[in-house]
């Protein structure tokens, strides 16, 4: 078996088995080169993984500068699936390619990868309920302090790979559907868990979409559950994070914004004014609630009934840090947490400028109340201290 090829699949909307849609070659042992399947190319329901990968036969070449194509960066492991995988599989080439391989089928989106191109060969999904959170917790905590991992904890690790971020999470079945669990992570001054679950119910509040949370306690400490939104009645629905879609528009890393995510989705969004509408009221709550890890990956879009649209938001809480500027460009103040910055551009989103200072007026109006918000969430009154010399600090 060819160790430098690795076949993507992906399941197509709404159906249960996978179809092959290309191959990815490694080359000198670091850039990875694309072609779709001829089976892909013909399929009825085949459209493009990215919009820069147009549908076509030939080898399609990473952007420049890049040695793998985005869209394949999204569905790989995060940082803390590369932690798991190295742990527990400790693959011997730590190529890309097996760390795409490796991930497993509770990755992001609808893609999954097996080194045939015949037969999907996967690293199969377990299914976890809410029952073994705590040994979920413990395989977890076990990672993070860097012990020896037996059987039984590799087995419980092996699906904890999902959507974004570094800190401890596994995927799990609750209420029979997909949740994604994450866990309190060693070192923590606050309940992390309680405090992101309280920020998800504020973004509700100020009209943004958000997946159903719950918080769940565990062994005397709190885990978060966020239900999956890359999941639909069972089917898997493709994701492409921000990053991917603005790499596609010739944008590269350290240079996004607000604004760029705006202009896919008015070029690309099945729904444009909602989407651009819903993109700069998480920028004006970021800016409010102090979410400095507001980057490129922490948005995203979903391919859906032929047509991208904005995913809803996820991993949205204060970072408590007063770094003192977004990751996101802002405005044209650059990355000021500024509420002028905010609506310093506002026709990218297709508002306005009364329409934009109404929307953000609205924005502050509920971030205002965060405290009561928070409390009524499940945050203790001591978090809610920690977190007031952040909050809310944002400047006119």
């Amino acid at each position: 078996m060819n160790r430098d090829v690795l076949y993507a699949w992906i399941y197509p909307l709404g159906q249960a088995r996978p179809v092959v849609c290309g191959k990815l070659e490694l080359v000198r042992g670091r850039r990875i080169l694309f072609s779709y399947d001829d089976a892909w190319l013909s399929h009825p329901e085949a459209f493009a993984l990215s919009p820069d990968m147009p549908l076509r036969a030939g080898v399609i070449e990473p952007p420049a500068g890049l040695d793998v194509h985005p869209i394949f960066d999204d569905a790989g492991p995060d940082r803390w699936g590369h932690a798991i995988i190295d742990k527990v599989f400790n693959p011997q080439r730590r190529s890309p390619l097996e760390y795409l391989e490796l991930t497993g089928e509770d990755r992001v989106g609808a893609l999954g990868f097996s080194r045939s191109g015949i037969e999907y060969l996967s690293v199969q999904d377990q299914a976890f309920h809410a029952t073994d959170l705590a040994a979920l917790m413990d395989a977890a905590r076990a990672l993070e302090k860097h012990l020896a991992i037996d059987a039984a904890m590799g087995r419980l690790l092996r699906p904890g790979t999902s959507a974004g971020g570094a800190r401890p999470k596994a995927v799990i079945t609750h209420e029979g559907q997909a949740w994604i669990a994450k866990f309190p992570a060693e070192g923590d001054q606050v309940d992390v868990c309680a405090i992101e679950h309280a920020s998800l119910q504020l973004a509700q509040r100020c009209g943004i979409r958000v997946p159903e949370s719950a918080l769940v306690e565990v062994g005397g400490r709190r885990v978060l559950l966020v239900k999956r939104f890359d999941r639909e009645n069972g089917a898997r629905l493709h994701f492409a994070s921000a990053r991917t879609m603005l790499i596609a528009e010739g944008i590269k890393d350290g240079e996004m914004g607000y604004g760029d995510i705006a202009d896919v989705a008015r070029r690309l969004s099945s729904d444009p004014v909602q989407d651009c509408h819903e993109i700069f009221r998480r920028m004006a709550l970021n800016v409010c609630l102090e979410n400095t890890d507001d980057h490129e990956r922490n948005h995203a879009f979903l391919f859906t009934q032929g047509a991208w649209a904005l995913a809803p938001a996820y991993d949205i809480q204060p970072q408590m840090l007063g770094i003192g500027y977004q990751q996101l460009r802002v405005g044209a103040e650059g990355y000021a947490p500024t509420l002028s910055n905010v609506l310093s551009e506002s026709r990218r989103f297709l508002l306005k400028e009364s329409e934009a200072k109404k929307m953000l007026d609205a924005v502050v109006k509920q971030a205002r109340e965060w405290k009561s918000c928070f409390v009524a969430a499940g945050v203790s009154v001591r978090d809610v201290e920690v977190c007031e010399g952040f909050v809310m600090r944002v400047g006119s």
